[in-house]
């Protein structure tokens, strides 16, 4: 009997939406040392007062994971050129250089988001002083595990972006915000009546990163799961994030029309393009991982941030409406 040769695939589903504590949650429920995993990497990025919180979430009687950044420590404003002064001093110990690599994509990624909705240059783009350091552990963390998965394909559901209205400094905006709506650019997604903000920038931004394809749970065999919920999982519209990982059967692949990566031009700054599920392709976002980090089958391609306006909120986070992913 011939057996069919499979792939360990990771499936993230966002049908109740995504944000980047979301999604950091469930990929550090999925593995059995993904909490101390990213205890460890936050401590080694040497942010003083800054440290992780992990615990349990009931969502809908569901057992969910939750994960909180602390600062103990006033934070100073960032931009992102002190967010990849961060990345690129933090020790490979903990960080392998493709992950920091992914992470910087990332983090340009939202920036980039940012100036065009602003039409700001992109060196007057700040991250709010509370918000930088969440970026940096939101982006950074999902991009770690991932990586410390073992995962030679990521695969997402179409992502829920949710409905409705919020509101924020430059005034009240419909769902999805501007930023959002730009990062979802690309993307497979839909809405539900759910009368709130269910994806956020982060949570775009990150899933866009990571994700090869779009589509349904692959065939295959479930080895591992994890449940992820953020600060307003537990309001009016309940929600978490799942994260499977599974050995997939070749052939029962997702979303082939949909794969997506970025090609870089060797600046850092990435630019989307849809072109099919071009996983041999190994550009600038398209970075490859096997198991331990080798080179073999990860397909890479950001957290929200803010114009230079010191007074500005970040969309999909501590918005003044209805809201209910936060990072």
């Amino acid at each position: 009997m011939k057996h069919a040769h499979t792939v360990k695939t990771l499936y993230l589903e966002c049908s109740l939406g995504v944000s980047g504590d979301m999604l950091l949650a469930a990929l550090s429920d999925m593995l059995p040392d993904g909490a101390e995993i990213l205890a460890g990497a936050v401590a080694a990025l040497g942010l003083p007062g800054v440290s992780v919180r992990v615990s349990g979430q009931m969502v809908q009687g569901i057992r969910t994971r939750r994960v909180e950044v602390l600062e103990e420590a006033p934070q100073p404003l960032r931009h992102l050129k002190d967010l990849t002064d961060i990345v690129n001093a933090a020790p490979e110990a903990h960080w392998p250089a493709k992950v920091k690599e992914l992470g910087l994509a990332a983090l340009t990624r939202l920036a980039e988001a940012e100036s065009r909705v602003h039409d700001e240059p992109l060196e007057h783009i700040h991250f709010h002083e509370v918000g930088a350091v969440d970026t940096v552990v939101d982006a950074l963390g999902s991009i770690l595990l991932a990586h410390a998965s073992g995962a030679e394909r990521i695969v997402s559901s179409p992502v829920n972006l949710g409905s409705g209205f919020v509101t924020f400094s430059h005034g009240r905006f419909p769902v999805p915000a501007p930023a959002s709506a730009e990062l979802a650019r690309g993307m497979r997604t839909f809405a539900t009546d759910s009368g709130m903000e269910l994806a956020t920038p982060t949570g775009l931004a990150v899933l866009k990163t990571l994700a090869a394809d779009y589509g349904p749970l692959p065939l295959g065999s479930i080895q591992a799961l994890g449940y992820g919920s953020g600060t307003y999982s537990t309001g009016a519209y309940p929600t978490f994030l799942r994260a499977f990982l599974l050995d997939a059967e070749e052939g029962g692949r997702a979303g082939k029309e949909h794969g997506h990566h970025s090609h870089g031009h060797g600046h850092g700054h990435g630019h989307d393009h849809d072109h099919g599920n071009h996983l041999e392709d190994d550009d600038y976002g398209t970075i490859f991982y096997g198991p331990h980090g080798h080179e073999g089958g990860y397909q890479g391609q950001g957290r929200h941030v803010h114009s230079k306006d010191p007074e500005e909120q970040e969309h999909g986070h501590r918005h003044q409406g209805r809201h209910g992913n936060v990072r």
